[in-house]
């Protein structure tokens, strides 16, 4: 069967290693965040296609940075993040797209992790970067995302997020997004809610400075059995819509953070320059 690939960004466990002894000696200091500091925090956000083909399938890829932003006093990491709200344009129908025609469930995950859930059940994969203020610098820590397919609940798609750390802060955790409805420009919206995650007893919650991932075929295999045989083949990505709306294919992301703040962003992928005729001489 297939191994799980690379990983790469955000899921609820979570394990402190060789970074305690400095995580302990910064609250000793008080060297954290003021409680009261409040930050309006900045989001930026970028898409594209991959091939960039409409009427063919694709690979998603889409990439985030959030930065602390100007308003709260002394903040050098954003607050720590809540929910996510992610909306796609429309005709980029992900449930049918081919990814994640087997599912994999919370207790798998957590028992096992992503390499013992069915291999026909990925549907990408990611990176994020987890940050720290630690004596007033931004500790920084890089985690892998596992995306797979979950139960359906109340008849919507279920995206399971394995987020893992394999450096000094040991994480794992489990996030659950749902495809739901969006207003349009938009197709729909992949909605996710974020846990706090204590970077240590008493200590500051881990926040997300950056995040990114990809929703495709690239680095997956999937399996199929015929006859008496079970044939690897790579699965179909997701179709682009067969006209580029006017402006290109709209995204646009909300945030929320622990305290109130919200921050949001939008983008789009530009729409594909046809090929141009060749010229016809005039010339006999």
């Amino acid at each position: 069967m297939r191994q799980a690939p690379l990983l790469r960004a955000v899921t609820t466990t979570i394990s402190v290693a060789p970074l305690t002894a400095l995580l302990a000696a910064a609250l000793a200091a008080c060297v954290c965040l003021p409680a009261g500091a409040t930050a309006t925090p900045a989001v930026s956000l970028h898409a594209a296609f991959h091939p960039e083909r409409p009427g063919h399938t694709t690979t998603v890829e889409l990439e985030m940075r959030i930065d602390p932003g100007g308003a709260g006093a002394g903040e050098i990491v954003p607050p720590p993040l809540t929910e996510v709200s992610l909306s796609y344009p429309a005709g980029l129908d992900i449930a049918l797209s081919g990814l994640g025609i087997d599912t994999c469930s919370v207790a798998t995950l957590e028992a096992a992790g992503p390499s013992a859930c069915p291999a026909d059940s990925w549907m990408g994969e990611g990176e994020a970067m987890a940050e720290l203020p630690i004596h007033h610098e931004p500790f920084r820590e890089d985690a892998r995302i596992a995306i797979l397919r979950g139960p359906e609940v109340e008849n919507h798609l279920v995206m399971l997020f394995y987020v893992y750390g394999e450096t000094a802060v040991s994480a794992t955790l489990i996030l659950t997004g749902r495809l739901l409805e969006a207003n349009r420009p938009f197709g729909g919206r992949l909605a996710i809610a974020a846990p706090l995650v204590q970077s240590l007893p008493e200590g500051p919650d881990l926040t997300v400075g950056e995040l990114s991932f990809v929703l495709g075929p690239a680095e997956l295999t999937y399996y199929e059995r015929v006859h008496d045989k079970v044939v690897p083949y790579t699965p179909n990505g997701i179709r682009l819509p067969e006209h580029c709306p006017r402006g290109g294919y709209p995204f646009a992301i909300e945030l929320g953070f622990l305290g109130g703040a919200h921050a949001a962003a939008s983008t789009a992928v530009a729409c594909p320059k046809r090929a141009r005729a060749p010229e016809v001489s005039s010339r006999p």
